[in-house]
C-alpha cells in the first residue's frame, strides 16, 4: 500500500495515534478465508511501514491492533511525540487472562513473530502485536 507519510524526522514528522485499516468494509468478516487474506495483507503493510521507519530519527512506536470479532477495526498504528499533547510513549496496560477465540485470528498471532498484549476495552477484546526490537515497547 502507499502512504502519504513524512519519515523525514523534520518539523512536521510526528505521528499522533496515526493508523490505516486494510479492510474498511469489513469484508474479512464474510468468512475464514476473507480474514486470513486481510490479515497478511495488514502483516505486509506493517512491515513495508517498518521499513519506512528504519531511519526515522525519533523515537516512535508501531503495531497492530487486531479486534477478535471485526476485521474492520484491525489497522496499523505509529505514534510518536507530537504537538497535540504529551501522549507519547502510549503505554497499554495488559490482560493477558484472554486467548483468542478466532481461530484465524488464534493463528495468525501464532505466526508472526510479534509480541502480543491482550487488552479487554469495553466489552471488546483487543490484541496489540508489536516487535519489541523495533521502536519504543508498549508496556
Amino acid at each position: 500500500m502507499q502512504y502519504n507519510l513524512d519519515f523525514s524526522g523534520g518539523e512536521n514528522s510526528w505521528f499522533d495515534l496515526w493508523h490505516t485499516h486494510v479492510d474498511r468494509d469489513g469484508k474479512g468478516n464474510e468468512s475464514p478465508e476473507a480474514r486470513k487474506a486481510y490479515l497478511n495483507k495488514l502483516l505486509t503493510s506493517f512491515i513495508e511501514l517498518k521499513s519506512e521507519l528504519r531511519d526515522y530519527p525519533h523515537k516512535f512506536q508501531i503495531w497492530i491492533l487486531l479486534n477478535e470479532e471485526d476485521s474492520s477495526e484491525d489497522g496499523i498504528y505509529i505514534h510518536t511525540k507530537n504537538p497535540n499533547g504529551d501522549n507519547f510513549p502510549l503505554k497499554i496496560t495488559s490482560d493477558n487472562n484472554y486467548q483468542p477465540n478466532n481461530m484465524v485470528v488464534k493463528e495468525f498471532i501464532k505466526h508472526t513473530d510479534l509480541e502480543s498484549v491482550t487488552v479487554n476495552y469495553e466489552g471488546c477484546i483487543y490484541f496489540y502485536l508489536y516487535d519489541k526490537t523495533f521502536g519504543e515497547p508498549l508496556l
